[in-house]
């Protein structure tokens, strides 16, 4: 199946072996839970577009909150310097169980508001960042995972409930789920 341009991969096919767990099992938990969602909610493998297009440039916030529906925002840079924002949300919980898709927007960023997007990520640092952070999982809450491409290079990040300080959160909420015009109360974001 192609996706504006882009083949959707198998499940093993969204995250590089290993990046996701301390151990090869809890990588395997983790990479089937989130593939899992992006394959539901229709969304292509970002590893493997860095593989296949050394001049895309793309980034992707996955929100997994436990008792939530499930949201994925993908930003597309054009090479005319605008973008194409695709806002996805399943009628799933993002802790426990897949849905079905109830929200594919897409939509128009000027070049103006791209450049606000990539100067948040060049600020934040975000490529320097680690994947993962120690001592951060819980019971409850909710995953937090930033996907990169760019120049054929691949980065993914995964917080579990990050601070408001964290640059992941103002990246998540601030840029992509503002961009996307996602209507939250106070209450499900964590």
């Amino acid at each position: 199946m192609i996706l504006i341009g882009v083949a959707i991969a198998s499940a093993a096919e969204y995250f590089p072996a290993g990046v996701l767990g301390d151990t090869a099992d809890q990588h395997r938990f983790r990479a089937d839970w989130y593939s899992k969602q992006l394959a539901a909610m229709g969304e292509p493998s970002l590893l493997e577009l860095s593989r296949q297009d050394a001049t895309a440039e793309v980034y992707r916030f996955l929100w997994l909150r436990s008792f939530h529906h499930p949201i994925a925002v993908r930003l597309l840079l054009r090479k005319d310097g605008t973008a194409m924002l695709i806002s996805k949300e399943t009628d799933g919980k993002g802790g426990y169980q897949l849905g079905k898709l109830t929200r594919n927007t897409t939509a128009s960023l000027s070049k103006e508001q791209a450049e606000f997007f990539l100067d948040q990520v060049q600020s934040t640092a975000l490529w320097k960042l680690p994947t993962r952070q120690s001592g951060g999982t819980g019971l409850d809450g909710a995953q937090w995972i930033i996907e990169m491409v760019k120049s054929g290079r691949y980065h993914v990040i995964d917080r579990w409930s990050p601070s408001t300080e964290d640059p992941v959160h103002r990246l998540g909420i601030t840029m992509m789920i503002n961009l996307a015009h996602f209507k939250l109360l106070y209450e499900e974001v964590y």
